[in-house]
């Protein structure tokens, strides 16, 4: 009994708190797209419960619908929107108030925004506005503190941000914002504490991020420097460190440095930033996700130069480890994400412009559990954090641990959550 005790006791040494695993994905599923694919969005379209993909594709000129069936997405259903217009970013949102998600574009060659209004699954093009000159990015969100949707877009060549009001029933109202030389992305959060929606947008050619202030009709009240070697890209907003306010991240390149700029928000506006390596050259568009479902916002880079994505785990309070690169197809884009299987885990899908197809990611740490023994992500593989996560169990004896179901927890209950994982998956 001692050798069995001494074997138990050397595994229990191993205790501690449980060890969340990073961010886990199977390698890249291509998705075949028209040519140029660009934009991305995801959303339950069609109402059935599963989330669908519209990929915006410039040749020639579409919106295509890939309904979810089951985890599979089906052929795409095409929307033309108009000759020489170049579709081009797109975002999933309830423009119009109705209960579903409608799409809405920015069509580049003309310099407009506009609504495809959905109705049972079906879109038909609604209220256009325009915009300022190329426009490059859109996001979506409430700025105006009505409970709706409104937009804002980055105009690449007249160095504007289009401020773009919804009232409601899908119109928009179009005014324009100094926006840095060369803007190039867009988020919406209260970045300045004041309890009112700003934007954050940024000035490529500037090396800066710009904070739009909501209250002061959008003028910029603080510039957040990036690392001299760098220019910024996409931005996204998300509360990295849990403590209720909006943070900022930014997607920054050169010739030799690639990085996620991060700034959390002190209540009164952002702080320094901290630079985390990407490992991918030239990071363009990041997103924000839960990517591990430990409770915290992780990232998403795509790298357009070395034919990548990656993500950058949240280690917690913000702090993000180094990104861990995968293969994408040629020259990612444009990000978006959701549970594509109902899984669970938070899947992604990234635009490969010269591969004319969409690179999928699905989430592993989304995986149902295999068996009894497999307690950690990520679940479907039986590793030593699963081991981890029984001896926390045991350690704090809740009874999830009795294995044995004697109503006492004990050695026997280690000795039996071995032999179960020994046994391994069915």
């Amino acid at each position: 009994m001692k050798t069995k005790n001494l074997t138990a006791w050397t595994v229990l040494a191993l205790s501690g708190t449980i060890a969340m695993a990073a961010p886990s994905f199977d390698p890249a599923v291509s998705i075949a797209a028209p040519q140029r694919p660009s934009g991305v969005a995801m959303g339950d379209f069609d109402g059935d419960g599963d989330i669908d993909m519209a990929v915006a594709t410039d040749n020639l000129d579409k919106i295509s619908i890939y309904s979810n069936t089951g985890g599979v997405f089906g052929a795409p259903v095409n929307i033309l929107t108009g000759a020489g217009t170049g579709v081009d970013d797109i975002v999933a949102s309830d423009a119009d108030g109705d209960g579903d998600l409608d799409l809405v574009v920015i069509l580049n060659n003309i310099s407009t925004v506009r609504v495809y209004v959905n109705t049972g699954g079906a879109f038909a093009a609604g209220a256009s506005a325009p915009t300022g000159a190329e426009p490059r990015d859109i996001t979506a969100g409430d700025l105006n503190g009505d409970g709706i949707d409104d937009y804002a877009v980055a105009n690449r060549d007249d160095n504007t941000i289009t401020v773009l009001m919804n009232n409601g029933l899908g119109g928009l109202t179009a005014s324009s914002v100094a926006g840095g030389d060369e803007p190039r992305g867009v988020a919406i959060g209260d970045f300045t504490g004041d309890g009112v929606a700003d934007i954050a947008s940024s000035a490529q050619r500037d090396r800066t991020v710009l904070i739009h202030s909501g209250a002061s009709a959008f003028g910029i009240v603080q510039t957040l420097p990036v690392n001299p070697l760098t220019r910024p890209d996409g931005v996204v907003a998300g509360d990295f460190d849990g403590d209720g306010l909006m943070d900022l991240a930014a997607a920054t390149s050169d010739a030799v440095f690639n990085a996620a700029a991060v700034w959390l928000n002190t209540g009164a506006g952002m702080g320094g930033r901290v630079d985390v390596l990407t490992n991918g050259i030239n990071p363009g568009s990041i997103a924000a996700a839960d990517l591990d479902a430990d409770g915290d916002i992780d990232l998403i880079a795509s790298n357009t130069d070395s034919n990548t994505v990656s993500t950058l785990e949240n280690t917690g309070a913000g702090i993000f480890a180094p990104g861990v690169a995968m293969p994408t197809g040629v020259r990612p884009g444009q990000i978006a994400t959701g549970d594509i299987d109902g899984n669970g885990g938070i899947d992604f899908a990234v635009s490969t412009r010269d591969s004319d197809a969409v690179s999928l990611f699905m989430n592993l740490n989304g995986v149902a559990a295999c068996s009894a023994a497999d307690l950690s992500e990520p679940f479907g593989i039986l590793d030593t954090f699963d081991v981890f996560a029984y001896l926390d169990l045991f350690n704090a004896g809740d009874p999830a641990a009795d294995i044995t179901g004697d109503g006492v927890t004990d050695i026997f209950d280690v000795f039996a959550y071995l032999n179960l994982f020994n046994a391994g998956c069915p």
